[in-house]
């Protein structure tokens, strides 16, 4: 009886814990994407926003270089934090460290507030599951004060504000639910913490939808149904997808180590790029009119998919942008400009064979994403939630070839992925 007691106590708690974790997650997640979609409209009506990029950069990196580079890798210290738990469960050890302050959440909303003030062609996914992390890292530190903290793991409150955060962003709770099981860890779906990032992933998008979160709206786009053809066609294209994936990761790794080597100061290499930056977006302006390269960019995919069309070079003068944007030291993530640039590309690629460029535009955002994120099951799930994809089977084998093909690097450093899987190495 006691042993079924505890466990009733234990679930109880988790059920407790995973609510509290994705209404705060939710809150603050939806205060951070409203600051973002408020903060890219400033900068679409006062294009002279853009002159403040070099400021922006150098202001970002006085922020990190104060406070230290661990609150640059919010997320790479949870993946830490989480295989630490997983040999801890193996070799009965018990882990009470941890390696996230709850004040990385403020700076890094502080930071990518900058760079969409400014424009800089980041997004948004990045600072928002860093904002969810740290939640749940305050979270957990209130709990081990608490005389309930029984099994209050920190790996499971790192999991489950993940998931709260990714579900929430996107309106897409089995998406979050699989990101928390998943992404620090993508050969293994730790089944353990289902219940808690269940709760907690909806929990968090019923609540940020409750409070008006702003969130992408795919529009409508036709479907291709499964046929030899079809699918003969989504294979070379995913393949291609991957590939690119593969490019853009490395290409922008290159950048990174080129500009901080020929450059040298640390505040050159922030500054350079970033008034690259800011002449691209002024010669495109001038040629197209527009600057809807700058800040998320989401514009270019929704024209993608609507069929109200972009250029076909869009996706490289997109991806030119996010690496220069990035190297500079902007905050705010990768996972939308995996989106746009491969959405663009999807549709560059269905223009020049003549398909419908919709849903190649659609099935290219996704399996950029699963070779940026190296999560086909999690990629899977939003183009069913979020892009509303209907034809599971092509989806399902974009996001196989592209992850296959991709290799093994990824936006989620420290990821554990066995390589023995892929097909390209």
């Amino acid at each position: 009886m006691s042993g079924l007691r505890d466990n009733a106590e234990i679930i109880v708690l988790r059920t407790i814990r995973s609510i509290a974790v994705g209404i705060a997650v939710a809150a603050c997640i939806t205060l951070f994407a409203n600051t973002v979609s408020f903060l890219g409209t400033l900068n679409q009506r006062y294009p002279f926003l853009i002159l403040l990029l070099p400021l922006g950069a150098y202001l970002t990196l006085r922020i990190y270089q104060k406070l230290g580079d661990a609150y640059r890798k919010t997320t790479v210290s949870a993946i830490d934090t989480i295989h630490d738990m997983e040999h801890a469960a193996t070799d009965g050890i018990r882990i009470t460290r941890g390696r996230i302050s709850p004040w990385m959440g403020p700076v890094a909303y502080i930071a990518a507030s900058i760079s969409h003030l400014t424009g800089a062609s980041v997004g948004k996914e990045g600072v928002g599951i860093q904002i969810g992390l740290s939640v749940g890292e305050l979270l957990r530190r209130a709990d081990h004060n608490l005389p309930l903290e029984k099994e209050g793991r920190p790996d499971y409150y790192l999991m489950t504000s993940s998931a709260a955060a990714f579900g929430s962003l996107f309106g897409s709770p089995i998406t979050g639910v699989l990101f928390g099981l998943m992404f620090a860890t993508p050969d293994v779906l730790r089944l353990d913490a289902l219940y808690p990032c269940l709760i907690s992933s909806y929990t968090a998008v019923i609540t940020a939808e409750s409070l008006g979160i702003h969130r992408m709206v795919i529009p409508p786009y036709t479907e291709l149904v499964l046929n030899p053809a079809n699918l003969m066609t989504i294979m070379v294209f995913a393949l291609m997808i991957g590939l690119l994936a593969r490019l853009f990761l490395n290409l922008l790794e290159g950048f990174r180590k080129a500009i901080a080597e020929k450059l040298g100061s640390k505040a050159l290499a922030a500054i350079v790029p970033a008034a690259l930056v800011m002449l691209l977006f002024a010669v495109i302006a001038l040629i197209s009119g527009s600057f809807s390269y700058s800040g998320l960019s989401i514009d270019l995919l929704y024209r993608a998919i609507d069929g109200r069309g972009v250029p076909l070079y869009a996706f490289m003068l997109k991806a030119v942008l996010v690496f220069l944007s990035i190297a500079a030291g902007f905050a705010g993530g990768e996972v939308v400009p995996l989106l746009v640039t491969g959405g663009t590309f999807g549709y560059a690629f269905a223009s020049v064979f003549g398909l419908e460029t919709g849903p190649y535009a659609v099935l290219g955002a996704i399996g950029m994403l699963t070779g940026g994120t190296n999560l086909p099951l999690v990629c899977f799930a939003l183009g069913l939630e979020l892009f509303g994809y209907g034809e599971p089977a092509l989806l399902f084998m974009t996001v196989a070839i592209a992850y296959l093909s991709s290799g093994n690097s990824g936006i989620y450093h420290h990821q554990r992925i066995a390589m023995q899987n892929r097909i390209v190495r």
